[in-house]
């Protein structure tokens, strides 16, 4: 009996050294280094925190700007001198006077060609210091960018291209120069609670009768790979082919 309480006593013992051996000294133990961040990972935020820094600072509208100060857009040129006026890019005359005279694009004489750019260069100058100093103007749409009417909320929701700004549009005589429009919350449809009216634009919808929208915006920045200038939406109106105002919403 006593041989087999010594034996035991032995074995816990033992089993007690082996523990104690078996613990590492909190107070010893080597910190584990934080694991390194991928450098593309750090310049990929860095770049993203500096865009997020930049489009925050970027100008407002101002809704109670009055509709008179609005310049409607009717050519991809004025479009072209606004992204010049708001990127501030180094104008390329010679390009632009290409795109704006067929005189200046279609002779290869370069002594004509010098002349040309003489008489215009000044004016572009002048128009792009314009577009620049009133960022507001008029685009009308055509196509059909309203939904069907929506019952729930009484109110035309518009194409989800158009109010998130993923769709561009142009004009046909200078396409490489386009615009897309953002619109907030209040602009991403039309209110409609005037059964008549609503009746009567849905009636429009069924039978695709031509309608357009007058969009009121602000050239806020610029896309410079794709040249598209990156406008807030301040007003909208929906317009029946006789120019008559069916329904509008505003900031």
């Amino acid at each position: 009996m006593k041989s087999t309480l010594r034996t035991l006593v032995a074995l816990m013992a033992a089993a007690t050294l082996l523990t104690a051996c078996g613990k590492k000294d909190a107070a010893t133990e080597t910190p584990q280094a934080p694991a390194s961040l991928d450098p593309a990972q750090i310049k990929a935020n860095a770049e993203k925190a500096a865009e997020a820094s930049r489009v925050a600072a970027l100008p407002q509208p101002n809704p109670a700007t009055p509709a008179g100060s609005y310049l409607t857009i009717d050519s991809g040129h004025q479009l072209m001198y606004l992204y010049y006026g708001i990127s501030k890019l180094p104008l390329d005359t010679e390009k632009v006077a290409s795109l704006i005279s067929n005189d200046f694009r279609s002779t290869q004489d370069q002594f004509k060609r010098q002349d040309l750019l003489k008489v215009l260069e000044p004016r572009i100058k002048a128009d792009v210091e314009k577009a620049a100093a009133n960022r507001y103007f008029i685009w009308e749409a055509s196509g059909n960018l309203v939904e069907h009417y929506d019952f729930k909320d009484k109110k035309f929701p518009l194409k989800e291209g158009f109010w998130k700004g993923t769709g561009e549009s142009y004009w046909s005589d200078n396409y490489e120069y386009k615009v897309s429009f953002n619109g907030d919350e209040k602009l991403r449809s039309f209110p409609v609670a005037d059964e008549a009216v609503a009746r009567q634009i849905e009636d429009m919808l069924t039978k695709f009768q031509p309608m357009k929208m007058r969009i009121y915006a602000f050239a806020q920045d610029v896309d410079m790979n794709s040249h598209v200038v990156k406008s807030r939406t301040v007003k909208l109106e929906l317009l029946d082919a006789k120019g008559n105002v069916l329904t509008t919403t505003s900031l």
